[in-house]
């Protein structure tokens, strides 16, 4: 792939028109406060974190879960396949040097932060535009309305969705703006999101991040450490649709808006009742501590955790890898009330089978959907990882 010149990663990255750029001013301040405490502490400093662009799967899926989080979906506008082909090559080279950290022509190399950039395929990129109606995924379906949705189309869906990944704020905005730069005249942003992990409370330890409500969040999510469970429930596998997918993944997103009004004034027990667990320890109802395993017959019958996995019959099979982001966007006038929430995102090997058949449930059955509202959704086929030389999408377009 054909390295960025100075002058266009420049220009991606914002720091012609804002002075601000990845690689001349250094990544955020937070980054470079630790890089200056670790060279005057040991003479060194410390090396650029540097997660692997190239491999059989994307990053940003079983990478261990950066604080911040940009996400963009776009719709393209690109004239034919060659000109879409001419974008993903276009994103591939930005993605690359963005998350190595690489300068280029004279430009100052940069610590990325972990940065991760991810990139899916919507459902309407396989109408009759570019010709790959017959190479649409099975899978790839369009998601039901569920009970209760309240769904804004114009920030749901989309031709091609972008996820940035980092351990800096400032670095993963200014890849998405390189990403949104770097999609003219091509594509444009229909939707963008940004989310973060909350930090522990005043003495907690870093474990599982606490969401708006206050509860201990993905205690039982999968482990991507777990290369069998990876296999099984979040890498399409060979035989399992269409080849160009294989090795890749299905990325749901939503933007659940939280209710936090209403929901904390409720007593602590109705609180616990709602979601499964203790909100102080996060352990399930009845026993002693986070990881201790879930007992259904303790658990009320309509709590979060028991709708979302009842753990029988097909349950572990629709295990998804969960890698939401809390997001708070100011207040709503007609309501009165802060609004913020959980943006929503999951990876499985089959929508189908997992989210969708999980959400069906707690559409009806959980008792914590009626202290939230589902605004947005789409779905993204995830093309498996890139190797040196290709592009996103190579097994697809090629």
């Amino acid at each position: 792939m054909k390295p960025l010149s100075r002058k266009q990663l420049l220009r991606l990255t914002g720091a012609a028109a804002g002075g601000l750029a990845l690689g001349a001013a250094g990544c955020s301040q937070q980054t470079d406060s630790a890089t200056t405490k670790q060279t005057q502490q040991t003479g060194e400093p410390t090396p650029p974190a540097v997660e692997p662009f190239h491999g059989d799967h994307q990053a940003g899926i079983v990478t261990p879960q950066q604080k911040y989080l940009q996400f963009a979906s776009f719709d393209v506008h690109a004239a034919g396949r060659p000109a879409l082909v001419a974008l993903l090559k276009r994103w591939t080279a930005a993605a690359e040097q963005l998350t190595a950290g690489k300068g280029s022509d004279g430009m100052a190399a940069f610590d990325p932060a972990k940065l991760t950039i991810t990139i899916g395929f919507g459902s309407t990129l396989f109408d009759h535009r570019f010709g790959l109606t017959a190479r649409r995924p099975a899978a790839l379906v369009e998601i039901p309305h569920f009970k209760g949705d309240r769904m804004d189309p114009g920030a749901s869906n989309g031709d091609i969705g972008v996820q940035c990944c980092s351990t800096s704020h400032e670095v993963a905005m200014r890849a998405v703006h390189a990403m949104v730069a770097a999609a003219a005249p091509q594509a444009a942003v229909r939707w963008m999101q940004d989310g973060h992990i909350l930090n522990p409370l005043p003495g907690e330890q870093r474990e599982t991040p606490r969401n708006l409500f206050g509860f201990k969040d993905g205690t039982n999510n999968l482990k991507p450490s777990d290369t069998a469970k990876m296999k099984s429930n979040v890498w399409v596998n060979p035989g399992d649709g269409v080849d160009w997918m294989t090795n890749g993944s299905y990325l749901v997103t939503r933007k659940i808006e939280m209710l936090v009004d209403d929901f904390l004034p409720e007593p602590l027990p109705e609180q616990q009742h709602a979601i499964g667990r203790e909100k102080g320890t996060g352990a399930p109802i009845g026993q002693p501590s986070e990881f201790s395993p879930v007992i259904p017959r303790m658990e009320p019958i309509d709590a979060h955790i028991i709708i979302a996995n009842p753990r029988k019959g097909n349950s572990q099979a629709e295990r998804i890898l969960r890698r939401g982001y809390t997001y708070t966007d100011g207040f709503d006038t007609t309501i009165n009330s802060p609004t913020g929430g959980l943006f929503f995102m999951c990876y499985q090997r089959d929508p189908r089978h997992q989210f969708i058949s999980i959400q069906s449930r707690l559409a009806v059955g959980d008792r914590m959907a009626h202290y939230v509202i589902h605004r947005t959704s789409a779905l993204f086929a995830v093309p498996p990882g890139i190797k040196s030389g290709g592009f996103v999408g190579q097994g697809l377009l090629a």
